[in-house]
């Protein structure tokens, strides 16, 4: 999805204390969207929090069960926390109705998610963080990235509606805390999932190895 209103400067910040650099702008506009500048200060000084863990792919990684952070640097105010729990492979679908899976397994994320009252947006920009299997890409164990589509069918009928989060488009709004699970249709077992933010723009997300 690409912007389609503005933005207030956004970045990401790690949750050893990082904050990523950010400025605000649409697509269209003369200024650039939020984008990652910096992982680390230029100059580090004796104060200063350990380095952000980056891929190779850019990415900060994540353990599972470590917190990462959404923030708005313009204000200096976190926005969103999410953590994945847990992943686990070849979980039985307990929805009503499951479709065959596409890609070969389903994979299910436990996701807990809090936001805080200054997500809520007075200048037409998102008041609302989404997390959907559409949002995630695959990296096997070989380091190939999975072209396909990990937000099938099967993956949203997988498990019944009351346990996803994201499920028919709906977003976390402010100040709310929710916690349910992610169910992503992947072709193989063992890798590491990706994820982007709508909140965010540039190429850096977040990911995890399972």
């Amino acid at each position: 999805m690409k912007y389609k209103r503005s933005l207030s400067a956004l970045a990401l910040m790690a949750s050893l204390g990082l904050s990523l650099s950010a400025c605000g702008g649409s697509p269209s506009a003369a200024a650039t969207s939020p984008n990652v500048e910096s992982l680390a200060p230029s100059t580090p000084s004796p104060s200063a929090s350990p380095e952000v863990k980056k891929s190779p792919r850019g990415n900060i990684i994540k353990a599972l069960a470590q917190p990462a952070t959404i923030t708005d640097l313009t204000a200096n105010k976190p926005l969103v926390t999410f953590t994945v729990n847990s992943i686990k492979a070849n979980v039985p679908c307990t929805g009503p109705y499951p479709d065959p899976v596409e890609n070969g397994h389903i994979v299910v994320l436990d996701v807990t998610i809090q936001t805080t009252p200054d997500l809520a947006r007075t200048d037409g920009g998102y008041d609302s963080f989404d997390m959907n299997a559409t949002m995630f890409k695959f990296v096997g164990a070989n380091g190939t990235t999975f072209n396909g589509n990990l937000g099938t069918q099967a993956a949203y009928s997988c498990l019944p509606d009351e346990q996803q989060i994201g499920v028919n488009g709906k977003g976390v709004g402010p100040g709310e805390k929710v916690k349910g699970k992610i169910a992503i249709d992947v072709p193989a077992t063992k890798g590491t999932l990706i994820f982007k933010s709508y909140l965010t723009s540039g190429s850096s997300g977040w990911e995890w190895a399972f």
